[in-house]
């Protein structure tokens, strides 16, 4: 019973559309904001040739159900430019650590703050992805887990660009 509640509550989270969004952008402007391992950095110097950047929380089961399809696009498209950069929604930094270590990621994870947040268009719900091209112009917002066949050719056509 719990089980059941804890996973309608989840999809209720994870929503289809851009609706939750105060202002969907179109394209990516830099950021700055701490790392979850302590550092400081901006979008511009972490992004690939074409990036995924994924929010995500330790707390989100979209969040997780989605790590393995992002690890196979990692390891696909990382030797062609393709860089996937999470920004961490966890409530401290230590938090998000502790998860990305024990879930295995080794992408450059920023924690959130507000003005990434407003770059990123206030997104209501998570997860959310934002597949950039090397203009740092947007070409797909997806709200929820998304679909690997779909994004694999999205990052095969933006590579190509």
């Amino acid at each position: 019973m719990v089980c059941t509640l804890l996973l309608a509550l989840a999809f209720s989270f994870s929503a289809c559309g851009q609706e939750h969004f105060q202002t969907a952008p179109t394209k990516i402007e830099d950021f700055k904001g701490k790392l979850l391992d302590g550092g400081i950095s901006t979008y511009q110097a972490e992004k690939g040739t074409v990036t995924l950047i994924a929010l995500t929380a330790s707390w989100c089961p979209g969040c997780r159900a989605e790590l393995p399809l992002l690890k196979k696009l990692d390891e696909e498209f990382a030797d062609k430019g393709f860089k996937i950069l999470m920004v961490n929604e966890d409530d401290s930094p230590k938090i998000g650590a502790k998860y990305n270590k024990a879930a295995g990621i080794n992408w450059t994870t920023f924690h959130w703050n507000y003005d990434m947040m407003n770059v990123l268009g206030n997104p209501g719900v998570i997860p959310v992805t934002y597949l950039v091209n090397a203009q740092d112009s947007i070409v797909k917002i997806n709200v929820g887990e998304f679909d690997e066949k779909q994004m694999r050719k999205l990052i095969e056509k933006a590579l190509k660009q």
